[in-house]
């Protein structure tokens, strides 16, 4: 029997129940976060959480137990015998039930809180093949920095990606590449990282940001720029890196080959620093 949150309570996912009323329901109002569980401890849980907290300042969704996100996160881990497995924990608030108006609630109302965590593992045939992109114009929205639960303009080019067989997709914006719809892009050019800098056109990765400081402590150049959709030639490398998949190869964007279109040597030594940056993680190491 699943366990989840919801509202303070601990329950049967049987016996949650959201209100239709819901904003979350009614408007995608409502934002979200994802962390992942590694058999015994969580990976970077205070980035999360400080990404978790940022998403309610910027929507102004104002929940009181906000500095319990961390605690609800274990506790529902345990509470479903996860506690030995891989695992995900995804995490999501509404601003509330009310009657339907594009204006916030007045007087407010109690946010909807949901929670819950269930088995996860990496698909570790695509972070040793790599995979393909699908190249396609970034049709969202310009706060791309919460992490809204408003997805409809990644689901529908996700679903364009997946029906042509590939794993993800490349937005370009203005000419440039911004991100993937569930994970932010990286290039390789002469042994140095590109990636589009942290601004509102893109979310601000907990793995991204764990794999530049990682590339950074070990002397890999890191070049915060967006790489312009016409230079995808000259790259050497690609991957794209999530917290759900951690970090995939791309052998292939649109119909660009990347590089010699195998995993490259850069992103294969990142992936064995993320790995090593993982496994300091464990306090029983």
């Amino acid at each position: 029997m699943e366990t989840v949150y919801l509202n303070g309570q601990y329950l049967s996912k049987d016996d949650a129940f959201i209100s239709p009323d819901d904003r979350g329901f009614l408007f995608g109002d409502s934002i979200y976060e994802v962390t992942r569980w590694y058999g015994g401890y969580f990976f970077d849980l205070p980035g999360h959480a400080d990404r978790f907290r940022r998403s309610l300042k910027e929507t102004r969704i104002e929940w009181d137990d906000a500095d319990k996100f961390e605690q609800i996160s274990l506790d529902l881990i345990h509470r479903n015998d996860l506690g030995s497995e891989c695992a995900i924990v995804y995490f999501q608030v509404t601003r509330g039930v009310a009657p339907r108006n594009h204006a916030f609630p007045d007087p407010p109302v109690k946010p909807t809180v949901y929670g819950y965590a269930r088995r996860h593992s990496i698909n570790t045939l695509a972070c040793e093949r790599g995979v393909n992109m699908w190249l396609t114009p970034d049709p969202r929205w310009n706060r791309c920095d919460i992490k809204s639960t408003a997805l409809l303009a990644n689901v529908m080019p996700y679903q364009e990606a997946h029906d042509r067989g590939c794993a993800e997709v490349c937005f370009v914006r203005e000419g440039l590449v911004t991100e993937g719809a569930h994970s932010n892009i990286f290039f390789v050019k002469n042994d140095a990282i590109h990636t589009h800098p942290e601004s509102n056109y893109i979310l601000s990765g907990i793995t991204r940001s764990n794999i530049l400081s990682a590339a950074r402590e070990n002397g890999i150049s890191v070049i915060e720029e967006a790489v312009p959709a016409d230079m995808l030639s000259y790259m050497h490398e690609a991957f794209f890196a999530n917290t759900t998949g951690e970090i995939v190869p791309v052998l292939k964007i649109g119909d660009q080959v990347i590089g010699s279109g195998t995993p490259g040597p850069v992103t294969k030594n990142i992936q064995r620093l993320f790995r090593d940056k993982i496994e300091a993680a464990n306090p029983i190491r």
